[in-house]
């Protein structure tokens, strides 16, 4: 038996959510968190989602994951949206409080504490890579197109080129561009999840 309890008032969404202090870095550089906040979808009518049912998307023990629910809702960046009483037990619905969410390393001074935007970079990518190599084994990406259709194909890219700092400003400037306008979900019956991930970094070689 399940009884509703009353819903808390609605939310609207940071478009964009800049991730500035080390604390919450630190946050980020756990792969589990990484992956909490990559199960759920973007845009107020994506599915709100419960500490077990984010367990079965993940494949992890339901106990393991409320220590790092509670943490990512202390940090602000998933937040209830719905409460109801199964059997006795309080159960919450969660979504996160943002559309996109971004690694400020402009405006984060790094050489505080370097390690902290390291780790939290690292996790990231550690953490597409999981999820990729999990939708490769199970045959959920597609792989080649289909003539006459959309093509939903896998768009993986790597090039090195030497760039100005101009250019490479012109060209960094115009991919969070893109990645910005395109970062919402669609309100349709036909629409899919879709992982957005960007990589693009000078080095200063000798």
């Amino acid at each position: 038996m399940s009884v509703e309890l009353p819903h808390p008032p609605t939310r609207v969404l940071d478009e964009v959510r800049y991730v500035k202090d080390l604390e919450t870095l630190r946050m980020l550089a756990d792969p589990l968190r990484l992956s909490i906040l990559s199960a759920f979808r973007s845009g107020e009518l994506a599915p709100a989602l419960t500490v077990k049912e984010l367990a079965d998307r993940l494949g992890e023990g339901q106990t393991k994951l409320y220590r790092h629910v509670k943490l990512l809702e202390d940090a602000d960046l998933i937040f209830v949206t719905g409460t109801r009483l199964v059997s006795g037990i309080l159960e919450k619905r969660y979504r996160p409080t943002y559309r996109t969410l971004q690694i400020d390393s402009d405006a984060f001074n790094q050489s505080q504490e370097p390690d902290g935007f390291r780790g939290a970079t690292m996790a990231s990518l550690n953490s597409v890579r999981d999820q990729l190599h999990s939708d490769l084994q199970a045959d959920r990406v597609p792989l080649t197109a289909v003539q006459g259709e959309a093509d939903l194909s896998i768009l993986l890219s790597s090039v090195r080129v030497s760039m100005t700092p101009e250019r490479y400003g012109r060209v960094r400037s115009a991919i969070a561009a893109a990645l910005a306008e395109e970062a919402h979900s669609d309100d349709d019956p036909t629409a899919m999840p879709v992982v957005m991930q960007v990589l693009m970094y000078p080095t200063f070689e000798d």
